[in-house]
């Protein structure tokens, strides 16, 4: 049953019972505004989902466990570590203002919070909610921010191809003589004593010799065919584990027409032949399965398997502080362009979005600054390809562009050319959401002096000047010659502090160590260590106030 903490303090607090001089010290800890500033920020209103209403034991305090939580992931501990500091650390009791009596949580109650996160996805809201009461708190200012993602991988062995399929076979080997031992009778005992020993564990079939891994695969790859034929239509079926045996045989594999029999040397030589061949390893998609401990892993040809995790953080010169603002997990496979307007839309549904988005190349396509634009942000990124090949589309005769124009994209504010002229009318071309057609009017047009080396042309059904614009080249265009004027540049050097954030979540919180696995759990993890990195940060803040150093000692 839901119930809200009781804001009533004990007298039997942490700092009551020690001496005076060391309540000092504990008060002009990192204890202190964590407990004043930060605990009250966290809304236990936001959980009440994760409660029954009217039935049940009333829940432990949702600040204390959430705390918890944040606190664990501030020091990068286990849950263990966690609960042990919990338990005996008076900083800790400080804090989450709890008694001795009260400082403690068992491990079950840690398991079915996050549990609850996950079923309700929960942990995007507390993220938004929480990290937009810092920001108000702390007046941070929000309208520049800076974009940028980091590589990492769930807590899943690096398998080899030959590993990935003895791996994946040996899973369901061992869950199907768990759940349906007489279905496991079936398996040719050949072929389960390539992949599983009598005790359950991994053969040293996947530790072969580069030299025969590739004759090895073919034997692994026909071994996947005869178990999916084995038990389709049986109660394995039902198993995730087969599922995957399946995917792995879809997406590793090609059938053929006629079956292709062992060789006399191979391992399953009589064993028959199966209309299956291993596809090259080039032609595998980057997101096909990496492990079958973790199913949602894919795979990027830089970076290799694992997640992305989208980061971005406000970056205002104004501000004392800077804030991570929204975090995203997204496929390794998937190309970073694809998160740039999504990113924006979540933003702008919190009231946070900024006039100023700073973000790397691969975020900065023409589309994704042109509905920056209509969104209200303008995208600083630098343009692909090289600028001085491109070296200012304005000719050589030094024609105008659409590039000179003041353009809006969705539209509602008109136009402005070079002269300073606003258009009369300006609208969307039908069918093509990025081209946009802007009238002058025309005898403003003829006395105009820039009138020689204007793009608009006379059209006389609307009788004025019309100029249409592709508004993706027109954005490049002007884009590109901001690289080559050299007034790109300082606008787009505050992006790299970004990678200092990256840095702090992998080395300081644990990002480039989960130790979970599975898309549900990293994005759980994901969120929680992104958020207690704000609360580190604000604590720092308050601390760094003037009045709040540590006393010395009586």
């Amino acid at each position: 049953m839901f119930r809200k903490r009781d804001p009533q303090s004990s007298l039997f607090g942490s700092s009551n019972l020690v001496p005076a001089a060391k309540a000092r010290r504990l008060q002009a800890s990192w204890a202190e505004p964590f407990r004043e500033r930060a605990l009250p920020l966290i809304d236990e209103e936001v959980f009440a989902p994760l409660y029954c209403d009217d039935n049940g034991r009333p829940n432990r305090p949702v600040q204390t466990v959430f705390g918890v939580l944040l606190l664990k992931d501030m020091f990068n501990l286990t849950d263990e570590e966690a609960l042990e500091q919990l338990e005996f650390n008076l900083q800790w009791h400080h804090a989450l203002q709890l008694t001795p009596d009260e400082a403690h949580l068992c491990q079950k109650t840690l398991h079915n919070f996050r549990a609850g996160l996950m079923e309700h996805d929960l942990v995007r809201v507390a993220f938004a909610d929480t990290t937009d009461r810092i920001l108000k708190a702390l007046e941070v200012k929000v309208s520049r921010q800076r974009l940028d993602s980091t590589h990492v991988v769930s807590n899943i062995a690096l398998l080899t191809r030959l590993g990935l399929f003895c791996e994946t076979t040996r899973v369901f080997l061992c869950r199907l003589k768990a759940e349906h031992p007489r279905l496991y009778g079936r398996v040719p005992e050949r072929l389960r004593g390539r992949y599983v020993k009598e005790d359950g564990d991994v053969t040293g079939y996947q530790d072969a010799r580069s030299a025969e891994g590739q004759r090895r695969l073919s034997v692994c790859a026909r071994d996947v065919y005869r178990l999916c034929q084995l038990f389709r239509g049986t109660a394995a079926e039902g198993l995730e584990e087969y599922a995957l045996v399946q995917r792995l045989l879809q997406e590793q594999c090609d059938k053929v027409k006629k079956k292709r029999r062992p060789k006399r040397d191979d391992d399953d030589t009589g064993e028959g032949g199966v209309p299956v061949v291993l596809k090259a390893a080039k032609t595998v998609s980057s997101a096909s399965l990496q492990s079958p401990h973790d199913a949602d892993a894919t795979y990027h040809g830089r970076k290799g398997k694992g997640y992305e995790v989208q980061v971005a953080e406000t970056c205002h010169e104004d501000n004392d502080v800077q804030l991570i603002t929204h975090v995203e997990v997204t496929e390794a496979c998937a190309s970073d362009a694809q998160v740039t307007v999504p990113t924006l839309e979540t933003l702008a549904a919190r009231d946070v979005q900024p006039q100023e988005l700073v973000a790397d190349t691969t975020y900065g396509s023409g589309n994704n600054a042109v509905e920056a634009q209509r969104l209200g942000t303008e995208l600083i990124s630098p343009v692909s390809g090289s600028a001085e090949a491109a070296e200012v589309v304005a000719s050589v005769d030094g024609q105008l562009t659409p590039a000179d124009f003041h353009l809006d994209p969705r539209p509602e504010e008109p136009a402005v050319c070079p002269a300073g002229h606003f258009s009369t009318t300006q609208a969307a071309s039908k069918g093509h959401a990025n081209r946009l057609e802007v009238t002058f009017e025309r005898s403003t047009c003829e006395a105009c002096a820039l009138f020689h080396r204007c793009p608009a042309r006379l059209d006389r059904a609307e009788d004025g000047y019309v100029l249409r614009v592709n508004l993706k080249a027109a954005n490049l265009e002007s884009r590109r010659r901001a690289e080559v004027s050299g007034a790109f540049k300082p606008r787009y050097a505050i992006r790299a502090g970004i990678e200092a954030t990256n840095s702090e979540l992998k080395r300081r919180h644990g990002l480039s160590d989960l130790r979970v696995r599975g898309r549900p759990r990293v994005e759980l993890a994901v969120h929680l260590k992104a958020l207690a990195c704000n609360i580190k940060r604000m604590v720092r803040a308050v601390m760094s106030e003037p009045g709040n150093a540590i006393p010395a000692m009586a």
